[in-house]
């Protein structure tokens, strides 16, 4: 019977899972990527009139890395025996959705999570009542929330969203001409990924199809909980960064090693809290300040590096390049630096072309690596090829176009397109 019982369960996740896609906020997320992309592509064009990334293919591969993270997490989760309750849920989206009015990159459960179990700690302490219209029972939900959960799950999210981020690599990232310091326009790339995460959630019901513990010490967030359900939870994991100072690949492999950290500690003050609930209070602040501290420290450490895409004395520094072109098939990358074109010595992208017209049929480059070697690169050149090979240079002094990143809130963004509007008036 305890078999079958097994199995019955088991059969429940499948088509929960399968369910998942009949869900039309997974179509809404999804919409919602897709429109992301596609901005980012039309601010490639913009700046360097080609398009560098494809939208439906950024859409494709969030989806595809983001439902096997989603499986992990669901799976890490149960495991650890997260289990929350339904109300919790929707007091988490409810603060994130606050937050983001505030900024946009607080729109992240780290932030919510910590913020509820705050204001968890105050409902218990300090009473309304229900006869206050709106804020009474919303305060009554904030005293019944169980917030350690929640925070678990945080840490496991956060887990595995530096999984994707060291997976993705910064394939997702787009260069741009930003101002840096004393007014300089100088090379930068926007790191913003989104990934479709679906989730498979034990919930506590009254009524639940699962009765007791799964095994010996389950559920360990929350012992108390008896009958447990399973609810699908669409969501989107995410981060933003914008690096100066080095690669997309390396400052991933940066940001991949500073959210485990972050996800290791939380996770293990939650745990600890368990047994000594003062450390929940704890557990929210580091929820809050430590998800703070990766975005501080990231901005303090490009402060102090120089910026990477300046343009050199040794030759042309490589911003970016063009997918499906000649330059991106002989394996130049961005910050490798052109020395020579054809034999021609090159220090500005105004003696580029001349060089690749010296021999209108073939090209050799002789392209300095990141390590300062000297590498050897050589192709073929067709009619229809980009004018550069497929190759974005680095600002010089003559750039004026770039990107203003400051306003970053929902309500700086309405102001900004209202702005806008009244100036097209």
């Amino acid at each position: 019977m305890r078999q079958l019982a097994i199995q019955a369960d088991m059969l429940s996740i499948v088509y929960g899972l399968a369910a998942i896609f009949l869900n039309p906020i997974f179509y809404l997320f999804l919409i919602f990527i897709y429109l992301h992309y596609r901005r980012q592509m039309n601010l490639e064009r913009q700046l360097f009139a080609v398009r560098i990334q494809s939208p439906l293919l950024q859409t494709i591969r969030s989806v595809g890395m983001g439902i096997t993270a989603g499986l992990l997490i669901s799976v890490l989760a149960g495991a650890l025996g997260v289990v929350v309750q339904v109300q919790d849920l929707w007091l988490l989206w409810g603060l994130a959705i606050v937050m983001a009015l505030i900024r946009l990159r607080f729109l992240c459960f780290a932030y919510a999570a910590g913020l509820l179990t705050i204001l968890n700690g105050f409902a218990q302490i300090i009473h309304v009542g229900n006869t206050v219209p709106v804020i009474g029972p919303l305060w009554e939900m904030l005293g019944q929330a169980k917030p350690l959960p929640l925070l678990a799950l945080v840490a496991i999210m956060h887990l595995m969203e530096a999984m994707l981020v060291r997976w993705n690599g910064g394939r997702d990232a787009s260069p741009l001409f930003v101002e840096g310091k004393r007014g300089r326009i100088v090379g930068a790339y926007l790191l913003h990924s989104f990934w479709l995460t679906p989730l498979v959630m034990f919930v506590q019901m009254d009524n639940g199809a699962i009765s007791g513990s799964i095994f010996p010490g389950w559920p360990l967030f929350w012992p108390e909980a008896s009958t447990f359900g399973l609810m699908l939870l669409p969501t989107v994991t995410g981060f933003s960064d914008m690096t100066q100072s080095m690669t997309p690949r390396q400052k991933s492999s940066q940001i991949a090693k500073q959210l485990a950290l972050y996800s290791v500690i939380l996770l293990g003050l939650s745990a600890l809290a368990i047994w000594l609930p003062p450390l929940m209070l704890l557990a929210a602040l580091f929820a809050i300040v430590g998800h703070e501290a990766l975005f501080y420290i990231s901005q303090v450490q490009e402060r102090k590096r120089t910026p990477y895409f300046i343009q050199s004395s040794r030759g042309i520094k490589v911003m970016g390049v063009i997918p499906d072109t000649p330059a991106e098939e002989i394996g130049i990358v961005p910050g490798e630096i052109i020395v020579k074109v054809n034999g021609i010595n090159v220090r500005n992208k105004e003696d580029l072309y001349p060089a690749l017209q010296a021999n209108s049929a073939f090209c050799k480059m002789e392209v300095l690596t990141h390590d300062g070697e000297l590498k050897f690169v050589q192709c073929a050149v067709y009619a229809g090829n980009h004018h550069q090979l497929g190759i974005i240079v680095v600002p010089d002094a003559r750039t004026s176009v770039y990107v203003d990143l400051k306003r970053s809130s929902v309500v700086e963004l309405i102001k900004q397109r209202l702005e806008k509007l009244h100036i097209g008036a």
